[in-house]
């Protein structure tokens, strides 16, 4: 009688919500239970009660009042424009007329890969942000935050913290199994996805379907690994391998798939995986968020060690001038670093495609730094904060963006086990020397010796890549002349990627916009 409701994701707990409900339901449906919550319990309280992925729209008959509510971490999009009087809500962008490019979102995506914070790459259309919402009267919107990350630490030894997430994990994977179709795993052959998969084996009472891509070029292959992980588990393993004729038959079709340029090339092969893997199970699980939460990306440690070593150095100027003379191109790009050493700029090096110091040098316009880029104004100093920066932006607006669309295009459900907001709050309440007692992802990997022998996932970290740079200087070369060669300097820079330098994740972007 009061509430009208739209919803699009999986809430895993609401099954033990009807239990407190005192209703008569006519269906098995987890939106029946959503309506009747927020009509009993209310909005916030019903909000904080759900543990799943959720884009809601829910109006209020008797108020006249619309809420747009997005999960707390962004796993289901959620976009919405007011203009000329009329409000706009969809999950997909191809629902707004009318779009019309922002030059500004232009240097944000050139930069990042990926469109930062609220903003999408179209002039008055917007992101709701991951755990807010919005209240819309018919004339005022109002937009709030109804949960966040923890900000203290507790006292915690690593072996307790070990138990409690190992805990958490396997009643995540437990909701997530709970399905009317067969559900499978996403299997890469790194720490988080071999977790998920290995834990998933041990719940599950028959043999799981697992999914990988490989790559031809085997500085890019890990689906070696993978098969030796679904052979040990015993999983009915299912493998692809992607090459030159995938990127070609998905190269324009790409910014339809995304609504908007997306710089991740990786979306590409998750296109791949997605499609096949929908054509034997149609829900899957996914290992992303561990790096995040747990501490596991290079770039964490490279921007707080090489901080610390160049605060030492003398001369700074003289050696800024030295390094842009070097032809090895990583360390070319520490040229600016070195000289306005920051943790940001350092950071920038291998966070962004196009430097935020190149901007100017590349599109004519203001130089930004990397934080006002991304738009965030929060701590910028330990590796914790790093960290709850990529919570913030590169999680929602790159990992599930690429992850979602990609799915979705095929209608595989994706569920993302290790980004349980409990999993969540119990990560970023751990003091971040318990995190690395034994280095990058200590407690996830102490977890995942109990299931597979250290031999088989003891190796350097790999990253889910591919082999654009090789592509550029062969089969793709022609193709991405004819893109740069009215820009002068990434003319330039096209010459240089020829003869070794690396600009793929520049040419890439450029190739979108």
């Amino acid at each position: 009688e009061k509430f009208v409701i739209v919803f699009n994701g999986e809430i895993y707990n609401h099954l033990e919500i009807r239990k407190e409900l005192k209703r008569d339901f006519k269906t098995h449906s987890d939106t029946e239970t959503l309506l009747f919550a927020f009509s009993e319990f209310g909005i916030k309280n019903t909000i904080n009660k759900l543990n799943g992925m959720f884009a809601i729209a829910l109006f209020d008959k008797k108020n006249q009042k619309l809420y747009l509510i997005r999960d707390r971490v962004g796993i289901k999009p959620l976009f919405w424009s007011f203009r000329g009087g009329e409000f706009v809500f969809a999950s997909e962008l191809k629902a707004f007329k009318d779009k019309k490019i922002d030059e500004n979102s232009k240097i944000k995506f050139l930069s990042l890969g990926y469109m930062p914070n609220d903003k999408t790459y179209y002039k008055d259309i917007y992101k709701l942000k991951p755990a807010h919402i919005l209240e819309f009267d018919g004339k005022n919107i109002k937009i709030k935050k109804y949960w966040d990350l923890p900000k203290n630490k507790l006292n915690i030894s690593f072996n307790e913290a070990v138990e409690e997430v190992e805990y958490l994990l396997k009643d995540s994977i437990k909701k997530r199994l709970l399905s009317d179709v067969e559900v499978g795993s996403f299997l890469s052959g790194g720490v988080d996805s071999t977790l998920v998969t290995a834990i998933m084996s041990k719940i599950s009472t028959k043999q799981i379907k697992t999914f990988s891509i490989g790559f031809n070029q085997k500085e890019y292959n890990e689906a070696s690994f993978a098969k030796k992980i679904a052979n040990y588990l015993n999983t009915n393993h299912n493998e692809y391998y992607f090459d030159i004729k995938d990127l070609l038959n998905l190269i324009d079709k790409i910014v339809d798939v995304y609504d908007e340029p997306f710089g991740d090339a990786s979306a590409l092969p998750t296109l791949i995986l997605s499609e096949f893997t929908k054509k034997e199970v149609s829900v899957a699980l996914s290992g992303d968020g561990g790096d995040e939460l747990f501490l596991g990306y290079d770039r964490y440690f490279f921007t707080d060690n090489y901080y610390h070593k160049f605060k030492k150095l003398p001369f700074k100027n003289i050696l800024s001038e030295i390094f842009k003379l070097f032809p090895n191109d990583k360390l070319n790009k520490l040229s600016y670093p070195i000289k306005h050493l920051t943790k940001e700029n350092l950071y920038a090096v291998i966070n962004t495609a196009l430097k935020p110091w190149e901007i100017e040098e590349v599109l004519n316009k203001k130089n930004s730094t990397f934080l006002e880029l991304a738009e965030y104004d929060g701590e910028f100093n330990s590796i914790e904060d790093f960290s709850r920066y990529d919570f913030y932006r590169y999680l929602p607006d790159d990992i599930l963006t690429k992850v979602d669309r990609a799915s979705m295009r095929y209608s595989l459900e994706v569920r993302v086990p290790l980004l349980d907001h409990r999993i969540v709050e119990f990560a970023y309440s751990l003091p971040q020397n318990i995190k690395l007692t034994k280095g990058a992802k200590s407690i996830l990997k102490e977890i995942l010796y109990k299931y597979i022998p250290k031999e088989l996932i003891d190796r350097p970290k790999k990253g889910f890549g591919v082999p654009l740079k090789i592509w550029f200087r062969n089969e793709l070369k022609n193709r991405l002349y004819e893109k740069v060669k009215n820009n002068k300097e990434l003319k330039r820079r096209f010459f240089l990627h020829q003869k070794g330098y690396n600009y793929e994740y520049l040419f890439w972007n450029w190739w979108l916009i």
